[in-house]
């Protein structure tokens, strides 16, 4: 790794817009929950003067649960030992995340598990978990990692290591597949009718059934009313998610995707052309983000072993 003059955003990427409003909708929505009753406390550790309860460790043990991490009641202590070192950590710089910011967290998270990050926040909910406990536990996880990526600004993968990996992959051979593809748009009012919306999904299949190629099949949908083609664009399969990937392979060239039904109408995919990519630009960029991303975690993991050996923890008396 090497430090280079830019200057990057020390923080995670948010989200999409609208997803970061469903999640604070549903952030808001626990809330709103009836109050469960509150059982008696007891201090069972502490760790730098911080207490850790029994109703800590309960909770800590179904939320490691839901994300499909060791339960026990030993990790669960660990894990809130690590949660209080992150976050006062984190304090002692200036960073302290507000609510409103959790929702880039819990995306990362719900990826990684892959599950929609609606469904993670539903399940820590059936599961028990309060919005405190979990929001406690997404923060701590967000401000530390705001200040570690603070703390390597500047920080890039080299040249020769980015060169190293590519050879590892196969060379040019690892650019992916290149997909020139173009989206078709059939408009439709959100206040159609049944009836419309039936006539307008035929319209929808006498174009899947009628387009063989991009060079003539683009001038059949533009032909028809309240249509919209946008212009060709090529990616490769380094720069779209699995599930675009899977179903622009499983699509043959000069043929559209299955009609997805959306806000504007109904969408599709015109896959112009596929085949070996050209450019390895794309592959070196996510080697780049790779690396960093595995030095980043290594250099987190580093810091919290060192914070780990000088906190005093001390073990309530039976």
């Amino acid at each position: 790794m090497r430090r280079m003059n830019d200057v990057r955003k020390a923080g995670p990427c948010a989200g999409a817009l609208f997803r970061t409003c469903l999640l604070m909708a549903a952030l808001a929505g626990v809330s709103l929950l009836a109050a469960r009753p509150v059982h008696a406390q007891t201090i069972v550790s502490s760790i730098n003067g911080d207490p850790i309860t029994n109703i800590d460790i309960d909770q800590r043990m179904k939320l490691l649960r839901v994300l499909r991490k060791p339960a026990t009641r030993e990790a669960a202590i660990e894990s809130l030992f690590t949660e209080r070192l992150e976050i006062h950590e984190a304090e002692k710089y200036g960073v302290n995340p507000k609510v409103s910011d959790l929702p880039q967290e819990i995306v990362r998270v719900a990826q990684e598990m892959k599950v929609q990050p609606e469904a993670l926040i539903a399940e820590l909910q059936r599961a028990g978990v309060s919005q405190d406990h979990f929001q406690a536990y997404f923060r701590a996880n967000l401000a530390f990692g705001i200040l570690v990526q603070a703390l390597n600004k500047g920080v890039e993968a080299s040249e020769t290591q980015v060169r190293e990996e590519l050879a590892k992959a196969g060379g040019k051979a690892a650019a992916g597949t290149a997909y020139t593809v173009q989206q078709i748009i059939f408009a439709l009012p959100t206040t159609a009718t049944p009836a419309a919306v039936s006539a307008r999904a035929h319209e929808v299949e006498q174009l899947r059934a009628r387009f063989s190629d991009c060079a003539t099949g683009v001038p059949i949908a533009r032909a028809i009313n309240d249509v919209t083609v946008r212009d060709p664009l090529t990616r490769t399969s380094h720069e779209i998610n699995d599930s675009l990937k899977q179903l622009l392979d499983k699509t043959p060239v000069g043929h559209l995707t299955p009609p997805q039904r959306s806000a504007n109408g109904f969408e599709m995919v015109a896959v112009c052309s596929k085949g070996p990519a050209k450019d390895d630009t794309a592959v070196r960029q996510a080697i780049a983000q790779r690396l960093l991303a595995a030095h980043i975690a290594e250099d987190s993991a580093r810091r919290l072993k060192e914070l780990r050996a000088r906190a005093v923890v001390v073990k309530a008396s039976p």
